[in-house]
């Protein structure tokens, strides 16, 4: 305290008579009450732009969720009544869910298991959340077939970057996956029986031979009055389940079982 008070003397020499007595008084209550340690503020992690919350697991095999071959060892070819009961029943699910079509990107709730708002979504959301239903993550296997596809020189997907946020969202996409990866089965709509609960088929607009898919949507177990089974499908501004099989040119047919 001594040294502090001649400190203070010769500032009042030195400054002047106000300026130094206020610095002085500054300078000895602050070693009389010296500050408390500021507490450390720790903030919680939270997802980026980019990045959303993630399982540590390893990546999800398509082909593996369906080792359970048919009795004769020949793959399967049919979901089961189940599986097409579960993925009809949540994919009409959407009509009363989806108030907002919406085919922006969205930072999705997760990765894997993500979604967008549960209100909003648009024809590929429904293909999305109703395959979930029998364990079929169409988030996570595109976004692992896409990883795939650039180490082997981006030809499948022509894609040269990763989103999991939207990749699985984009029609093109969801069509090269299931062309890529999943049973694919005839596009002629004349062959009715072809058609069970549950596949999902592509659309077009144009009708080139290289069209590329614009629409997608899930096929109904109720047949319209033409003889066509309905389609469950979010073309704007709302889910709908209705007779478009012939409407507009298809240009894929598959059902959620890995190639033969």
């Amino acid at each position: 305290m001594r040294e502090e008070s001649r400190r203070v003397f010769h500032a009042v020499v030195t400054f002047g008579t106000s300026a130094a007595l206020a610095m002085g008084v500054v300078i000895l209550a602050a070693r009389a009450n010296p500050p408390a340690a500021a507490a450390e503020v720790v903030m919680p992690p939270s997802p980026t732009g980019t990045e959303a919350q993630r399982t540590e697991r390893p990546p999800q095999s398509f082909a593996s969720m369906f080792t359970r071959d048919t009795q004769d060892g020949r793959p399967r070819t049919m979901l089961s009544e189940a599986d097409e009961k579960k993925i009809v029943e949540r994919a009409r699910a959407e009509i009363g869910k989806v108030s907002v079509y919406d085919n922006s990107w969205m930072q999705t709730s997760a990765y894997p298991g993500g979604d967008v708002p549960e209100g909003r979504g648009a024809c590929t959301d429904v293909v999305v959340r109703a395959l979930r239903t029998i364990g079929v993550d169409l988030q996570e296997l595109v976004h692992e077939d896409i990883k795939v596809d650039i180490g082997e020189g981006a030809k499948g997907y022509k894609l040269s970057w990763l989103d999991h946020h939207i990749d699985h969202r984009r029609v093109t996409t969801m069509h090269v996956w299931f062309d890529r990866n999943a049973m694919s089965l005839t596009t002629d709509v004349r062959d009715k029986a072809a058609f069970r609960p549950g596949d999902v088929v592509f659309f077009s607009w144009s009708w080139g031979r290289s069209a590329l898919a614009e629409h997608v949507a899930i096929v109904s177990d109720v047949v319209g009055p033409r003889g066509y089974r309905l389609l469950i499908q979010n073309g704007g501004p709302r889910p709908t389940e209705n007779d478009g099989m012939d409407r507009p040119h298809m240009v894929g047919h598959y059902r959620a079982l890995p190639k033969p």
